[in-house]
């Protein structure tokens, strides 16, 4: 049986410091882990002192040799790793770190019976993962610093004591600073000031999600500001959550190992709340990035609202309503040579030029002139260099959708035409093979017909197809200018969707020190039974999950062949914008922390305050 020995590499210096005594190295071994080397000590030393459980000595070394002994094992395997600084939130982990809030990824419909048996079934032997052992010795290696100085603590006589004088003027200093009545006056306003943000904050999500209006899935900025709401209520937990657990930032308390029931140590730490402190973090810096980005885009955009605003006008005017007339107009016209229904294309020709004509008057026209233009323009730059860019994209997206109402109209109005024609068609046609549609069955089942139903069905049959090329080029037209509508606000709300959602916290630590965002491990062969333990960093493909899964929603939402078949069918794009952007949630709870919820986080910590 192979022997596994994890051994550190900074211990390597003072094995060759200490080349000249007989060494033993002192290694840490719970019940169900491998021996994990500890630190190396004159054998000398060890003579006036007994170690016990869970320590021991592991190998020993006499001077002038170059090769460790390790006992009566003859065949052992050392892994060397550098040991994790906890204090910069480097650590070991056996699969990536989750970005995410996995229980807000799921289906927020599934019942909690079945989480319970879910969790039952993980729980179940036959399901359990067999790298057990491997888990619990990353858990050990992470907390290394932690069990070298309880192992300093408690065998003292083997160490040289040293006095960190920084460290003791650090401890005062921030003993001082806690008694102090200005702290205390500083902690109870900041109190006070967040519960009041998150009581606003709360208030205006719930609104914002009212069961009776549903705003965020009619409005684009109604959405972004339940965002922020939303992120808002979850910072103060966030923050507490990073703050309360001393794997953040701080070395973790230390383990006394009495026995071998000191195994059952946290395998959370440091790992479970640190993607919280991630998620925090980012979202901080998106935040002020989203507020730099506006102020910059801001004041471009107001410097030069003149020149903007006469460019749109003449494109918003074009785009909206001198190409939509022409088109109608040609549409009566039989357009490219084509033989449509004189009558019919006539009216319907009069009908959306009627509303055309109706729309400008009533909102288009007076919204795209220039001074309202600029107006509108200025008033958008401010806010966005006071809310960020988001905001302000927001509400161009909300101002696009108002002025394109009209197209939105006339695709409406052409696709119930169509698809109300192709459901008479259809019927006709089983009417005409002697058949009907059985409604109750849901099935075509045969059926007899009179002559003059038969003649009379055959009747109207060849009429609604002499009169179906003339809906089908309106609807196509229609659904032409819906589909390129579409795509702008698409366009528009991932740019939104990027600036909200970008991992950039999490790419800078990739880029500065890819141990703090662990995406698993890997193992070098330095040499016969040596072996090097490595963190592998999360990929990058990994930290964009949400919004590739976004990208992929709307590509099945819009471009797809389920939307060839609703396009063919003349079937109406129902698009509920909270479940498609549902994904971008997942930093966050699945519903908002109210205020009692965030009183009863609060309360503990205000109680060891005081």
């Amino acid at each position: 049986m192979v022997v596994y020995i994890f051994w550190p590499k900074h211990l390597k210096s003072k094995e060759l410091h200490l080349n000249d005594d007989n060494m033993c190295a002192i290694s840490i071994c719970l019940q169900s882990t491998d021996h994990i080397v500890l630190d190396i000590v004159p054998r000398r030393l060890l003579e006036k002192e007994a170690l016990s459980a869970p320590y021991s000595i592991i190998g020993t070394k006499n001077s002038g040799e170059a090769n460790w002994k390790f006992g009566e094992a003859n065949d052992y395997c050392t892994i060397e790793f550098y040991v994790p600084n906890l204090k910069v939130l480097q650590f070991f982990s056996l699969e990536p770190i989750p970005l995410t809030q996995l229980g807000n990824a799921a289906n927020t419909t599934v019942k909690k019976a079945d989480y319970k048996n879910f969790e039952k079934l993980c729980n179940h032997p036959r399901y359990q993962s067999h790298d057990d052992r491997l888990r619990r010795n990353l858990s050990l290696l992470n907390l290394f610093d932690s069990h070298h100085e309880s192992f300093v603590k408690r065998y003292h006589s083997l160490h040289i004591k040293s006095v960190n004088v920084s460290a003791r003027l650090g401890t005062m200093m921030r003993k001082k600073c806690r008694s102090s009545s200005l702290r205390n006056i500083v902690s109870t306003f900041t109190v006070h000031l967040v519960v009041n943000m998150v009581k606003v904050a709360y208030s205006v999500s719930s609104f914002l999600n009212w069961r009776y209006t549903q705003l965020v899935n009619i409005s684009v900025l109604a959405q972004q500001i339940d965002l922020r709401a939303q992120q808002i209520c979850y910072f103060p937990v966030q923050y507490l959550l990073i703050n309360e657990h001393h794997s953040i930032g701080k070395t973790p308390p230390k383990i006394e190992f009495s026995s071998e029931d000191s195994s059952q140590w946290k395998e959370e730490l440091p790992c479970k709340y640190y993607p919280d402190y991630i998620r925090f973090y980012n979202t901080v810096w998106l935040i002020l990035n989203d507020i730099s980005f506006g102020m910059i885009v801001g004041s471009l955009v107001y410097d030069h609202a003149d020149q903007i605003s006469m460019h749109l006008h003449r494109a918003i005017g074009f785009s909206l309503y001198h190409f939509p007339k022409a088109i109608t107009i040609s549409l009566s016209n039989n357009p490219l040579g084509i033989k449509l229904n004189h009558e019919l294309a006539k009216f319907f020709s009069e009908l959306f030029l009627w509303v055309i004509e109706f729309s400008n008057v009533l909102f288009v026209g007076p919204m795209i002139e220039i001074n309202n233009l600029k107006c509108f323009l200025r008033v958008v730059s401010q806010l966005g260099c006071v809310f960020g860019g988001t905001f302000a994209l927001s509400i161009i997206v909300d101002y696009f959708a108002i002025l394109t109402f009209h197209i939105y109209t006339f695709h409406r109005i052409s696709s119930k035409l169509y698809h109300w024609q192709l459901v008479i068609l259809l019927s006709l046609f089983h009417l005409f093979r002697g058949k009907k549609n059985n409604i109750l069955r849901n099935r075509i089942d045969h059926n007899y017909f009179k002559l003059d139903q038969l003649l009379l069905g055959t009747i109207f049959f060849i009429i609604l197809v002499f009169l179906l090329p003339t809906v089908l080029m309106f609807y196509l037209f229609f659904t032409t200018l819906r589909m390129v509508t579409i795509d702008v606000e698409i366009f528009l709300e991932s740019i939104i969707a990027l600036l909200n959602h970008f991992p950039l916290f999490a790419l800078l630590l990739r880029l500065k020190d890819p141990k703090r965002i662990p995406g698993g491990i890997t193992m070098n062969e330095l040499g016969p039974g040596r072996l090097d333990l490595k963190s592998k960093p999360i990929k990058i493909s990994e930290m964009f999950k949400p919004f590739v899964l976004l990208m992929e929603q709307m590509k099945d939402i819009y471009f797809s062949s389920k939307t060839s078949r609703q396009i063919f069918l003349g079937l109406p794009f129902v698009t509920h914008r909270r479940k498609l952007y549902q994904i971008l949630y997942s930093s966050l709870p699945s519903t908002p922390i109210d205020i009692r919820t965030f009183r009863n986080k609060l309360s503990p910590h205000i109680k060891k305050k005081d």
